[in-house]
């Protein structure tokens, strides 16, 4: 019988699609992987893989070969898991990513705190805006911020948490005018974020009216910027009108240095989204992080539902009533929630 481990790294190679992949989700040499699948292929006297310097293409037999030792990694990975359940001890390291803003604001607090109380486990948390491969770059756990984010080959969990206003300054409406609607935002000047490729690079705003009504308004901002704290300084200054969450701008609203636009009109709800490989195949402390930042981010969301009504002088009607800034949430999540050196989280 073939090594069971060069089955296993053979099958990690594929999923990860490169060997330096695979070698940084296993925390194994490139060189050690390649010996392992050189071994593989010697005892079954095929190719499984093709190799040049520049890339890793899969042989047809290679592709047949993976979709059966698929099945027995997958199965020793889940007894594995038996022992580790039994154990009820989490341990090992969980790697998980997030938007940059969104582990100043939540991750970080939410992860301390899973540290603080179980402390065999370990964590690396890649803060940063750009696009996940999940399997492929080896991730346990990843959050992203947005509007419908789907994946055929993950589990997908998500919550609602708030709804982005439209901002300008009164310097900026006492230049060019206040909007009566959609279309007149045309005319004003505009900051914005980063949007991606799938929207051909454009800046949309998408609009629902009081009965229904929706319009999708093209916008080419002057200043672009990540960081939702940096775009809100470029709106008091004058720059132009953005949307921005509503917990960053509450005292900005209050004392009169930002004016929402066109209320009655609303942008589309923004959710967080836990995405993560089949449970079956994650190790103990990657499911319960999962599912303790899951049961944080509904606390998290009760708390920005009802600052968002606050912030707009609005009964909490259907909000939790039980739910206050001294809501108990693990680790720091609740101090970051509503304030992050200064300032109050996104």
């Amino acid at each position: 019988m073939n090594d069971l481990n060069n089955l296993y790294y053979f099958a990690k190679i594929v999923e990860h699609g490169s060997l330096s992949a695979a070698g940084a989700a296993l925390g194994i040499a490139k060189s050690v992987l390649s010996q392992h699948l050189t071994k593989l292929e010697a005892q079954l006297g095929v190719r499984l893989i093709q190799r040049s310097t520049r890339r890793l293409q899969v042989t047809e037999l290679g592709r047949r070969y993976y979709e059966r030792c698929r099945a027995v990694v997958a199965e020793a990975e889940n007894a594995k898991s038996v022992i580790e359940d039994a154990r009820g001890v989490p341990s090992g390291r969980v790697r998980v990513s997030c938007p940059t803003n969104f582990a100043q604001v939540f991750a970080a607090g939410a992860i301390v705190g899973f540290l603080a109380d179980h402390p065999h486990v370990e964590v690396t948390l890649d803060a940063s805006n750009r696009d996940i491969d999940v399997l492929a770059d080896g991730y346990d756990l990843v959050l992203r911020v947005g509007t419908n984010i789907k994946s055929s080959n993950l589990i997908v969990r998500s919550l609602a948490v708030t709804r982005h206003w439209l901002l300008a300054s009164p310097a900026v409406l006492a230049r060019c005018g206040a909007p009566r609607g959609p279309d007149d935002l045309k005319a004003l000047p505009s900051v914005g974020g980063i949007f991606p490729v799938k929207d051909g690079a454009r800046h949309l705003w998408r609009l629902e009216g009081p009965r229904g009504q929706r319009r999708t308004i093209a916008y080419r901002p002057r200043f672009v910027s990540e960081d939702f704290f940096v775009l809100k300084e470029a709106v008091l200054a004058g720059c132009g009108i953005a949307d921005l969450p509503p917990t960053i701008f509450k005292n900005e609203i209050a004392d009169g240095r930002l004016i929402r636009l066109i209320p009655k009109w609303q942008l589309p709800e923004v959710s967080v989204y836990a995405l993560y490989p089949s449970r079956a195949g994650l190790p103990i402390a990657a499911r319960m992080l999962v599912d303790d930042v899951m049961a944080n981010l509904g606390r998290w969301s009760r708390v920005l539902t009802v600052n968002s009504l606050q912030v707009n002088d609005e009964s909490p009607e259907g909000a939790d009533k039980n739910c206050s800034k001294t809501d108990s949430l693990p680790g720091n999540v609740m101090h970051s929630t509503l304030s992050l050196n200064g300032r109050p989280a996104v």
